[in-house]
């Protein structure tokens, strides 16, 4: 059994804009961790192969699904169809930390 908390999501290199680690791998879904500093943003991506849920833990921001934006905050979940294009921007003063899970839908 894989576990993991939000202490879990760490800024390994304060000076990188977003970091992403990879708490769980599996041949049809994997979790991450990412953590996106204060006034940056992960950058615009398009999975065709899974879907994707967001779970934000801290900090406040904006999730774009295909050029609609979306504000979050701790607690929210954003579900984003494959082939979705997004991005997460952070829009507060503090790193935003969120779980990434992605799964097939084969």
């Amino acid at each position: 059994m894989d576990i993991a908390t939000q202490e879990d999501i760490g800024i390994d290199h304060p000076a990188s804009v977003a970091q992403r680690r990879v708490l769980l791998e599996r041949p049809d879904e994997h979790v991450d961790a990412i953590a996106v500093l204060a006034g940056d943003e992960l950058g615009r991506e398009l999975h065709t192969t899974a879907d994707e849920t967001l779970v934000v833990v801290t900090g406040r921001g904006t999730v774009e699904l295909d050029g609609a934006s979306l504000p979050v905050r701790p607690g929210s979940v954003v579900f984003i169809p494959r082939g979705t294009s997004h991005n997460i921007r952070n829009e507060g003063a503090t790193p935003l930390r969120l779980f990434a899970l992605h799964a097939s839908s084969s």
